[in-house]
Parts: structure tokens; sequence; C-alpha cells
């Protein structure tokens, strides 16, 4: 492997899961992004975390921090077998609003653990560990992989099936201040669903994954419609039905809810401004103040630097 260099540079996008009917398989990566400074320090056991951006007043400086968490459980060793670090986060991603904040922090902290274990990225065996931790595979896919991915279970693990993006996709992802859970959106998902329903979201995956690979925009966001959990968590979120429309006036070829929400993301093209100022007003219509910016897809997923003296 050669000499160790001082540290890494570990930057780790954010993604969006879903996009409407791909429920629980389609994960998209985004232009935001979680980044660490790991340096490697002489002293076994000796860290230290600092924290910038989203979440660095309320996230723990402690080992009971995420990513922290993930590294030894990444390493699979104890704390106080491996060489100390510090680390500097710089972070993008918004907290607990359906933008993959938890799987970035789960990929940084494992992809952390294999470099300082084994000095390098295995892509592969990094997915199936953090999924297991995530609990939920598209997320954690597209943060590796970046773009658009389908993900399913097989018995070897997660399998992965990237589907190429062509230019000109824009996304204006809408955050509104409040947060919503992972656990809290899934709890209101019923365990059986109509056949119609089932149905109406296979037609609309599959023709969403075809449209995509094709770059016909606007056939992606005609598609963009779910029956198997918007209507279930729409209620948990003032205004989701009203931000939508008002997206869709404004010049949005789609939208729907990023992963398990509260964010809602539209697929703008030449109008992507004018989408996002619609989509604030609509929610600032409900009492709900919100930014909304414009993103592209991240093609490049994690990413690994060295940090040199």
């Amino acid at each position: 492997m050669g000499k160790r260099p001082l540290g890494w540079r570990i930057r780790v996008p954010a993604t969006t899961a879903n996009l409407g009917p791909g429920f629980d398989c389609f994960g998209l990566a985004l232009q935001r992004y979680l980044s660490l400074s790991v340096t490697v320090r002489g002293e076994k056991g000796a860290w230290h975390i600092t924290l910038h951006g989203e979440g660095a007043g309320i996230l723990p400086r402690d080992r009971t921090n995420l990513i922290y968490r993930a590294l030894i459980l990444g390493s699979e060793s104890d704390a106080e077998a491996l060489p100390g670090i510090s680390i500097h986060m710089e972070n993008d991603i918004p907290l607990a609003r359906g933008q993959g904040s938890s799987a970035a922090a789960i990929v940084a902290g494992m992809a952390a653990a294999q470099l300082l274990t084994m000095g390098e990225i295995d892509p592969d065996q990094l997915i199936n560990r953090a999924t297991l931790v995530e609990g939920h595979s598209d997320n954690v896919a597209a943060a590796v992989k970046g773009g658009l991915v389908l993900t399913r279970e097989s018995p070897s693990g997660v399998a992965i099936r990237p589907i190429p993006t062509r230019d000109g996709a824009l996304f204006v992802s809408a955050v509104p201040e409040f947060e919503l859970t992972t656990h809290t959106s899934r709890s209101v998902l019923p365990q059986q669903v109509p056949l119609g329903d089932a149905v109406f979201n296979l037609r609309a995956a599959a023709w969403m994954a075809s449209a995509w690979a094709a770059g016909d925009w606007e056939a992606v966001g005609n598609a963009m419609e779910d029956r198997l959990h918007q209507p279930y968590r729409a209620p948990l979120i003032p205004g989701f039905d009203d931000v939508c429309r008002a997206a869709r006036a404004a010049g949005a070829l789609g939208a729907c809810l990023s992963g398990s929400g509260p964010a809602i993301v539209a697929l703008a093209l030449h109008s992507s401004d004018a989408v996002a100022r619609a989509m604030e007003q609509a929610w600032a219509k409900h009492g709900i103040t919100s930014r909304a910016e414009v993103t592209h897809v991240d093609t490049d997923g994690l990413t690994v630097a060295p940090l040199e003296a």
C-alpha cells in the first residue's frame, strides 16, 4: 500500500430516494455534500472532531456522533486499537429532511474506517455494511456510486443497477424549517395496499427508469407520481399538495417527496429559479418558512483524496 498519507479528504453527496414511484429502490445523488478532513495522529485512541455547517450546533462531538459510530462499526475494531484521528466536518446536507444526511454520515464514517484499516475503499463492501446500519440501500448506494441507482436485496448482499444520467436534469430541493424523522414517516405506512395502487407504481417506476436512461425529462416528470407512500405521508407535511402543484404551475415537469420527507424535490429544466420561488411561496401560505435551491445531479458519488503535509 506504500506510505500512508497524513490523512484524507472524504466527500459524500446528499441523496433523495424514491422519486415518487420507486419506493425503497430508487436513489439519486445530488450536489450537496458532507465533507470530512480526516487527519491521522500518532497516539492511539485520541480522537477529536470539529463541526461546521448544517447541524454544527446540535450534533454531538463525542463518540456518540454517527460518523464515529460508523467508523468503529466499519473497522470492526475496538476504538482504542485504532490510530488517533482528527476529523473536521463541513456539512451542506440538512438534517432529518429526507436528503440522506444519515446515509452520508454512515458512508463517510465507514469510508474513513476502510482507509484507516486497509488504505483504500472497497465500494461493494462499504455499501453492504453501511446498509446494515442505515437500514435501506437506496440512499447508501446513491451516495457511494453517484447518479441514479436501482437497488434490491440479493442472497449475496445489495444488488445495484446504475442508470446513466444524461445532461439537462436539474432539481429544485425545497426544504422546510421543520424536521420529520424516518421512523415517524414510516410509522404511517400501511402493511397492505390495493392491487391497483401496486400496479400503478410498477408501471410508473418502470417508465421512469426507461425515460431517465433516454434523457426524456418530460417523461420522467410525468412518472413522478406515487400511490404507495406519499398519500399516507402527506398529512404529516402541511402544504405538501399545494407545494407540488405550485412547482408544476411554475414550470416543473414533476414534483415528489424527497425520501421520507419533509423536503420536496421538483424536476425543473429552464424555469428552475421560478419553480424554487413558487415552492417557497406555497409553503409560506401555510405559515412555513423554507428554502428552495436549484441542485444538479451528482455523478461522482463518494470521492477520496489524500491530505499531504
